[in-house]
């Protein structure tokens, strides 16, 4: 059709006009909730890019690499000084949303325990609008797959219905798996042993045992050995352990010792069998005390220290800055003065919801409040990498399609975190 006729051009021009406002009109009049519905783990806000942009001008997430112990830090294989950031995950059915009723996998069920919790990896891995920057994950093996399959047990320390079998196929199904899916996402793993101990350890007994053939297969596993992303943490909270001094306790110099006297041969039958990435230790009073490190500190090359800190511990209010503080530099600083640390438990929020820190608060540095003054020493050390308990810390029941926990209080920690593991990330640096 010629359009050389005025007329014509006119009328082309008014009916192309017509075509673009309707088109422009139905696209705007779209509910945000359908946009949302394809894809909600990205949490697409379905705005326009000029109305606000909300990218970030850094490359994330970061590919992982070898990280190596020198002095108090840990360094990538380019010599630059790392900190690591991020949450605990147990792949558990009762964990990984039973608690709170939303039963997202059950029964042995290898495939539903992969989905929900790479989905969670992915949720706090993503950038821009999710925004949680995460960089490590300290994954827990848990009884519920080295256990025999429906054995009764008298709790997370009871270790007699450990099975060998049981354990070798869980690793080898389910935490190979998640491990190899987290360096996909730039996530460092620190993986712990199944179970707790008891409140009683102490050199040669059963549970030491029990220790020893975990660590053995572990350290000796082909796999595990060549991922260069991977550490270990040798148990979760002793409490007490016989002294040198033929007492039961957990804070004076002769528990001290026979804590090394405990963990020594452990490194040392993992470092024979090939394993030589970062070991972390832990100290007794549920991973609460260590200044005896200081004087008789666990020898070999990559060695690290594993701490728990919540508001209550060592007896204590620790929302009171000085008091904190206090604590801080009698427990923990005496470590973190010679050797990189990590807090692989800590959490907190108000009264009245469910944490494990409950009664703590973000507060200020330097006043009353629990998160704040513990960054603030985290910062003050320099080498302090760190997580939170679970990722209903984090995101609303550890729902990976849901929000910011404790409906985003400032008080509770999944407010703070989400803003602090963002800043991390920007003054992070890639190993290429």
């Amino acid at each position: 059709m010629s359009l050389t006729s005025p007329f014509k051009r006119g009328i082309f021009l008014f009916i192309l006009l017509f075509v673009l406002v309707r088109c422009s009109t139905d696209d705007s009049s779209l509910p945000k909730e359908e946009a949302n519905e394809e894809n909600p783990i990205e949490e697409d806000d379905g705005e326009d890019e000029t109305e606000e942009d909300t990218s970030v001008n850094f490359e994330w997430p970061l590919s992982t690499s070898k990280l190596n112990v020198e002095g108090r830090f840990l360094k990538n294989s380019c010599g630059e000084e790392v900190l690591l950031h991020g949450v605990a995950m147990t792949p558990n059915p009762w964990f990984n949303g039973g608690h709170v009723g939303e039963w997202r996998w059950n029964n042995y069920d290898v495939q539903g325990a992969l989905e929900y919790n790479k989905k969670v990896m992915d949720k706090l891995t993503n950038k821009d609008n999710d925004g949680w920057y995460l960089n490590m994950v300290r994954l827990h093996i848990d009884p519920y797959w080295s256990n025999k399959p429906g054995a009764e047990v008298g709790g997370e320390n009871d270790i007699s219905q450990f099975n060998f079998d049981r354990f070798v196929e869980g690793v080898n199904n389910v935490i190979i798996p998640l491990i190899e899916h987290a360096r996909s996402r730039g996530m460092y793993i620190i993986l712990r042993p199944p179970g707790v101990c008891p409140e009683r350890i102490d050199v040669g007994d059963e549970y030491h045992e029990y220790l020893k053939t975990v660590w053995n297969y572990l350290s000796s596993h082909e796999k595990l050995k060549s991922y260069d992303h991977l550490m270990f943490e040798l148990a979760n909270e002793p409490i007490h352990i016989l002294g040198t001094n033929g007492e039961w306790g957990s804070n004076s110099q002769p528990h001290f010792d026979k804590l090394k006297m405990f963990f020594q041969p452990l490194v040392e039958m993992i470092r024979e069998n090939g394993f030589q990435n970062v070991i972390w230790i832990p100290g007794s009073g549920y991973q609460s005390h260590y200044k005896g490190y200081a004087n008789n500190p666990i020898e070999g090359n990559n060695i690290g220290y594993s701490v728990h800190i919540y508001p209550g511990y060592w007896g204590m209010d620790n929302n009171d800055p000085g008091t904190f503080r206090k604590n801080w530099h009698e427990n923990i600083q005496p470590v973190a003065d010679f050797a990189p640390i990590a807090i692989t438990e800590i959490d907190w929020a108000p009264d009245g919801y469910s944490a494990w820190g409950e009664g703590g608060v973000t507060g200020e540095a330097g006043a009353w409040g629990f998160g704040a003054n513990f960054k603030a020493l985290a910062d003050e050390s320099g080498n302090v990498s760190w997580n939170l308990l679970a990722p209903e810390n984090l995101i609303h029941e550890g729902d990976p399609y849901r929000g910011v926990a404790y409906n985003n209080d400032p008080e509770a920690c999944a407010n703070a975190a989400k803003k602090w593991f963002a800043d991390y990330a920007e003054e992070s640096v890639g190993c290429n």
